[in-house]
């Protein structure tokens, strides 16, 4: 069985850090500028280099998104960049606008070029276009079913990819004008205000006589365009057979209890199909769901991979997330009968706690005193500090707390 690449987002360094410890094969990752996550913190050209060399040496693969859709302006700074680019050798770069493919294959033709989501690709003929491009990888369109993903494969000769998990937007393939709009942001440019999230009350065309979009509304008003996230868990199996080469992670601005816990469950989900197949990760779907739900979510939906999303795949009464856990901290250092947490979060005396670690550990940890670094009683830990718990535990460095 063919397994495809497991990959995941890295919205700075600790968030790729924890990625590839939980199991991810390869990481997504932005510049400071050009990325369709201006928020999520990224990366310096330096910081850049130590990642990319990070993955590397963990047998690891990083990808560096470019793909912001850009202004005429842009080009400038962007050709100022490229030689670096060029040296640091990201072993792909994510674009989505012809005229960056076109001068990323000019300048810098040894950069494989990884064709983004944002170019809405859904046909056979799209991929033999862009490959013909010099595209070596195409993230698929998100609009696709598994039969739809599956005929593209097997008449494709580059590599596919395709979205497994995480946020979605309203628009086609996240090419949204509402922020813009609405608040002046333009989400083309990585400065999305996730609009389509907001309370809308009323939503109507006054020149079409009897044309309307009815709103059913209470006092909490009406959350119209806000999708659940998507999560194809259920369904691995069917993609796994259908030959794609890499499933992706949504998630760059998530934190990295998120992060952590959502590459943990894909990763088990990919091991156990390998090594026990598919009867077995039938069983193992109603443990790995639950754990998928203890992270931030608005709820689950397969998208268009099984069938046209429906009213069901919306959240109409509320716009927040579901946060069923809080993020603790890290583990940053383990001795034979301690552990040390960099918090967080703050935690007291008498919580019960759960470290994760990959592989799918979880320990439960009854906090009976909170101790610092150097052996002192605390009253409470505080976001920042050092504690340590004492305990002969299997969670190890890169591990994650939460209560």
């Amino acid at each position: 069985m063919k397994i495809p690449e497991l990959l995941a987002p890295a919205g700075n360094f600790a968030k790729m850090k924890t990625a590839l410890h939980f199991g991810a094969d390869a990481v997504y990752l932005g510049l400071k500028n050009f990325s369709l996550r201006n928020s999520a913190g990224n990366f310096t050209l330096e910081e850049m280099e130590e990642a990319i060399c990070y993955a590397h040496e963990l047998k690891k693969k990083a990808y560096l998104a470019l793909n912001m859709i850009p202004v005429s302006s842009d080009f400038k700074e962007l050709s100022i960049i490229l030689p670096e680019l060029s040296r640091l050798k990201p072993d792909g770069v994510i674009v989505s606008d012809p005229g960056v493919v076109s001068m990323l294959r000019r300048e810098t033709p040894e950069l494989n070029l990884h064709l983004s989501t944002q170019a809405n690709t859904l046909n056979s003929e799209s991929v033999s276009f862009w490959g013909k491009a010099g595209i070596r990888r195409i993230v698929l369109a998100r609009e696709l079913s598994i039969d739809q993903i599956h005929e593209m494969v097997a008449n494709s000769g580059i590599e596919l990819e395709v979205f497994i998990h995480g946020a979605l937007c309203i628009s086609y393939s996240g090419r949204c004008f509402l922020s813009l709009y609405m608040s002046g942001r333009d989400a083309n440019r990585g400065e999305c205000t996730q609009s389509c999230r907001w309370k809308y009350r009323v939503l109507e065309e006054a020149e079409r006589d009897g044309e309307y979009f009815p709103i059913e509304e209470d006092s909490k008003g009406s959350y119209i365009f806000n999708s659940k996230d998507l999560c194809a868990l259920p369904l691995l199996p069917e993609l796994v057979f259908s030959g794609i080469d890499s499933l992706k992670i949504e998630g760059r601005m998530k934190s990295i209890h998120y992060v952590g816990i959502t590459v943990d469950v894909y990763r088990k989900g990919l091991d156990i199909l390998k090594e026990k197949g598919e009867s077995a990760f039938r069983e193992a779907v109603p443990e790995l769901f639950a754990e998928l739900a203890r992270v931030s979510n608005r709820g689950f939906t397969t998208n268009f991979l099984k069938c046209t999303p429906g009213q069901n795949d919306y959240s109409f009464e509320k716009c927040g997330v579901s946060n069923p856990y809080a993020f603790l901290g890290e583990v940053v250092e383990k001795e034979k009968s301690t552990v040390l947490l960099k918090l967080k979060n703050p935690i007291h005396p008498g919580d019960t706690i759960e470290l994760c670690d990959r592989g799918f550990l979880r320990e439960k940890v009854h906090v009976e005193q909170v101790i610092d670094q150097a052996g002192n009683i605390l009253d409470f830990g505080r976001s920042g500090e050092f504690i340590r718990l004492n305990g002969n535990f299997k969670t190890c460095v890169g591990g994650l707390a939460r209560k």
